[in-house]
């Protein structure tokens, strides 16, 4: 909001606004995270001992009938759920299917995941370091 209100046209520019975060204050270590840190903002630091590559994954997404080329949606893909969206009825033709990812309209976005290590510096003494899966958006 503050972004359009400073530039009003930036919306036609792009339509997203993607903001970047550095320098948080607070900074945890692997071995205090716990349940209460998912799907929270945290700073941590360490080594990244793997990697996927970037994968594309489902944000919003439309479908066509087949048997009328009706575009459906777009339909939100809930990623904490992990459950695809189906659509069960086509509201032009009523046909139960079958449909199509329509992929020239679908909105992707990148994803990767990550293993975090404690750095050796940090592990105590006489203890292994741990590690912690990240998925990055």
């Amino acid at each position: 909001e503050l972004v359009l209100e400073m530039f009003p046209l930036y919306k036609d520019i792009c339509p997203e606004i993607h903001v970047r975060i550095t320098d948080l204050p607070i900074g945890d270590s692997l071995r205090d995270l716990r349940q209460i840190h998912l799907n929270c903002l945290v700073k941590v630091s360490g080594v990244v001992t793997r990697r996927t590559s970037v994968f594309p994954q489902l944000k919003y997404v439309k479908f066509d009938c087949v048997k009328c080329k009706a575009v459906l949606g777009p339909y939100y893909q809930d990623t904490h759920t992990g459950e695809t969206v189906k659509v069960g009825l086509c509201p032009q033709c009523q046909s139960k299917g079958p449909f199509l990812v329509n992929t020239e309209q679908t909105v992707y976005r990148n994803y990767q995941r990550i293993t975090l290590q404690e750095s050796p510096g940090t592990v105590p003494p006489g203890r292994l370091p741990r590690s912690k899966e990240v998925i990055l958006l």
